[in-house]
């Protein structure tokens, strides 16, 4: 009877082996999430369909918990991210794959820790604002018509573009 529990306990840490498992990042890992970055699993037939990616740190302070993907098709065995902000540049990440269903719940897999070397960078209002300047500059130049020329920037330079292309399509 004992050699029959010992068999059913061996066979249950083996089924548990078999499930899956986050291939990259790989441990030490430098990843650049400036850019696109491929993270990659293997599968067995009894892993569930879905799952959700978070992008763990509870190495650095304050701790990082970030879902990267939400119902991910297991599958594929890859899922590559666009880019991530808002995180800091450290040590220690980790990439969990949380189940996605109510007969599974937690963590499925868990990556070994990486180090992020860069993070992408998250478009502001200044930027649009710089954007928005150039495009009233270059309709400013483009008009060549004006009788007047002034420099403008911000909010401003966007409402004289738009009133000097409006009075350029006119004439």
């Amino acid at each position: 009877m004992r050699s029959l529990s010992l068999l059913f306990a061996i066979v249950a840490f083996a089924a548990s082996a078999l499930a899956m498992t986050l291939t990259a990042p790989k441990a030490g890992d430098k990843v650049d999430f400036s850019k696109p970055y491929k993270i990659t699993w293997t599968t067995v037939p009894s892993d569930q369909d879905q799952v959700t990616l978070e992008l763990v740190n509870m190495a650095s302070q304050p701790t990082v918990s970030k879902v990267i993907a939400e119902n991910v098709k297991v599958s594929a065995g890859s899922y590559t991210v666009d880019k991530i902000t808002g995180i800091p540049v450290a040590n220690g990440y980790q990439i969990n794959a949380i189940a996605n269903s109510t007969q599974n719940t937690g963590i499925l897999s868990q990556s070994n820790q990486f180090n992020v070397t860069a993070v992408g960078k998250v478009e502001t209002a200044t930027a649009s604002a710089t954007t928005a300047t150039k495009t009233a500059a270059s309709a400013t130049a483009s008009a060549g018509a004006a009788s007047s020329v002034m420099t403008l920037s911000g909010p401003l330079a966007v409402l004289s573009a738009l009133v000097l292309s409006i009075f350029a399509g006119v004439l």
